[in-house]
């Protein structure tokens, strides 16, 4: 998966270039996130720092050790944040537990619903945590997975999401996530998106 860098940089070059930003339909369709992992791409970049330099950006790579906590900073400038919305993020790796038999995926690493919009730059503990952040998981396999972040409008509002909370230390609840039945259940709207890849073997 590691060569996926080169695909990605092809696709941010050909497609979006240095003025104009990175295509990122594109590059999700690249990096075989849409159709695999999602129907459709963002169009939007979800801004999410790690500690103080570690920046997710498109598929490039993050080390285990720089994502083992909950990223400091997630925020999306450009996104038409409603301040009056209420949003859901996840964050999944479709790649468990190892990309060329992912019988796992989605691998569920963090959900936050009813973020509200107005102080969706303040952090996500303004929101209801559904499932606990937990980093890369350990892994015999040496290939890189994606680590997919999606921001979801929640067009009705905030409201009651019926589903299993998850703690730190709980797995088993996180294998297998369904993305596609949670955002048809409650009618998610897909606004903004970013990935990083990881060892979880490194």
């Amino acid at each position: 998966m590691k060569n996926l860098s080169v695909v990605l940089l092809f696709a941010f070059v050909a497609f979006g270039g240095a003025f104009l930003g990175p295509d990122i339909p594109g590059v999700f369709r690249a990096a075989r996130i849409v159709p695999n992992v999602i129907p459709v791409a963002p169009t939007r970049q979800l801004e999410v720092i790690y500690g103080t330099f570690n920046r997710v950006s498109l598929g490039e790579e993050l080390s285990p050790a720089a994502v083992r906590n909950s990223p400091n900073v997630v925020k999306c400038i450009l996104c038409g944040i409603r301040l009056t919305g209420f949003y859901t993020l996840v964050l999944i790796d479709p790649d468990a537990p190892r990309p060329d038999n992912p019988f796992e995926a989605n691998f569920l690493h963090h959900m936050v619903v009813n973020v509200p919009g107005h102080r969706f730059g303040f952090g996500l503990h303004m929101g209801e945590t559904v499932a606990e952040y937990v980093g890369t998981q350990q892994s015999q396999s040496t290939a890189f997975h994606r680590y997919i972040f999606l921001l979801y409008q929640q067009p009705t509002g905030r409201r009651l999401f019926n589903e299993p909370r998850i703690n730190a230390t709980e797995t088993a609840l996180r294998r297998n996530f369904a993305l596609d039945t949670f955002v048809s259940k409650y009618g998610l709207q897909l606004v903004a998106g970013n990935f990083f890849q990881a060892n979880p073997a490194a």
